[in-house]
């Protein structure tokens, strides 16, 4: 099969993260890099973006982050006020 070059809007559309969220993830080294087309253009490489996804998937089956995301959900409810809502 040949590679296939999609877009920075198809991507953020497939993967469901914003464009900033992407560069992050970029820059730390979790996500695709880019290729670049031309002078002001980019785009990704759609097996490495559907790699990537299939990654997450797996990450969520084997239970990755679980206990990372369940400690942050508890320390955002002891951090919030009962009465207003708002963080203390």
């Amino acid at each position: 099969m040949a590679e296939r070059f999609i877009s920075s809007t198809d991507v953020k559309e497939r993967v469901g993260l914003s464009k900033t969220e992407i560069y992050r993830r970029i820059a730390a080294g979790t996500f695709p890099k880019q290729v670049p087309l031309g002078e002001h253009r980019v785009a990704f490489l759609e097996s490495e973006i559907e790699a990537w996804i299939a990654e997450r998937v797996a990450a969520r089956a084997s239970g990755e982050g679980t206990a990372e995301r369940r400690e942050r959900a508890a320390d955002a409810k002891a951090h919030h006020s009962p009465r207003t809502g708002k963080r203390t």
